[in-house]
């Protein structure tokens, strides 16, 4: 493609990702990743991703006043997932990429179908002090691999029962630090793109402009409405990228 079509596609993606980041609070990596890779390949996508997530993350885990409490309860979970995003991101550059982006159409089928049943899991309790860690060595193998940060991680934090804000500032913190492993392996391993400094300019300006945007819908859109249609078109891309990446 021609760098304006690039350039413009990118804007795009990163408008719609930043508009589902703005609704829900997270969103960027998984819909910006999904909508990527079948154009330009896992790598790359992930690349692109990398510090446009970075720069919109840093905002959402400063943003709510809680850091130093959610730091305290949680940080078994962040650190876990830092160090597993390092070593499973080291593997993805160095390995063909064929089943990381099988495992990636997986990752989303699965993700929908778990959103669509709307199933509500049980608060761990005393299983906390073993379940955040195992949750952050789980997710950080998931997101060196594929990029995506949402699997099994939301799952965790929904059965935390965290209220709204805190909510979205516990996800800002773990999404900043696994994006900041992503990026310090890439860099260390010369894997990003030629062109990733006007790309991720793109990325950062459409990524701002669609949480504000998404942040408006908000306000107006019957959130079941909104899990109903994001969930079923993850589903349609995670079944395609999975085949497409299995036949291939």
């Amino acid at each position: 493609m021609e760098s304006i079509e690039v350039y413009l596609i990118t804007g795009l993606i990163f408008l719609l990702a930043g508009t589902v980041k703005g609704i829900v609070g997270f969103g960027l990596p998984l819909v910006s990743i999904t909508l990527l890779t079948p154009l330009y390949g896992l790598v790359d996508a992930i690349a692109v991703m990398v510090l446009p997530a970075m720069v919109t993350n840093f905002w959402q885990a400063l943003n709510g006043g809680r850091f130093t409490s959610l730091w305290k309860r949680l940080w078994p979970l962040y650190l876990s997932g830092a160090v597993s995003t390092v070593i499973a991101t080291s593997a993805l550059v160095q390995i063909d990429v064929q089943w990381p982006t099988v495992l990636l159409g997986s990752v989303i089928l699965a993700y929908s179908l778990v959103g669509l049943t709307a199933w509500q899991p049980a608060e761990p309790g005393r299983r906390e002090t073993w379940l955040s860690p195992a949750t952050g060595v789980v997710t950080g193998l998931i997101t060196g691999l594929t990029g995506v940060l949402v699997f099994p991680l939301t799952i965790y934090f929904q059965a935390l029962n965290l209220d709204r804000r805190a909510l979205f500032q516990a996800m800002g913190i773990y999404l900043l630090m696994a994006n900041v492993a992503l990026a310090l392996v890439f860099g260390w391993q010369s894997a990003f793109p030629e062109e990733i400094t006007q790309l991720a300019l793109i990325g950062i300006v459409a990524g701002f402009v669609g949480m504000a945007l998404g942040q408006r819908i908000q306000a107006h859109l019957s959130a079941q409405q909104f899990k109903r249609v994001f969930f079923c078109s993850l589903a349609v891309v995670g079944a395609y990228i999975f085949l497409r990446a299995l036949l291939s």
